[in-house]
């Protein structure tokens, strides 16, 4: 397997990209043999705002060519395209709906959370 970082995935979903034509080569010479981490995700999704991206449309793009689905992640960019912040996203979605944390960001979105802060 041959690990793949953010620039790979950006150079595939961007519309324009001057990395764009060796991305394909490649893609096309490990297909099915590509492999990538959490960070990655959580980077593309950060900079997927910025290039006008859909957080969803770019976790199962990658899913699928690392051939890795991970319901967490997919809930992470749901999460993510209904406004909730990228790393209280992650946060949320690797919990089981249960989180210790001040941030009542996670209530909005159905999440119990066990209040940090003094009542």
């Amino acid at each position: 397997m041959v690990y793949a970082d953010t620039d790979f995935f950006l150079a595939l979903l961007k519309e324009k990209d001057w990395l764009k034509g060796k991305a394909l080569s490649l893609l096309r010479e490990y297909k099915d043999n590509i492999t990538t981490s959490i960070a990655t995700y959580i980077e593309l999704m950060l900079l997927s705002k910025k290039f006008g991206l859909d957080p969803v449309k770019v976790a199962v793009a990658v899913m699928e060519i690392t051939r890795g689905f991970d319901e967490r992640i997919l809930r992470s960019s749901i999460l993510i395209s209904q406004g909730m912040g990228v790393f209280d996203a992650f946060h949320a979605s690797f919990s089981d709906g249960e989180i210790i944390s001040s941030d009542h960001a996670y209530e909005e979105f159905g999440y119990r959370r066990v209040k940090l802060e003094d009542p």
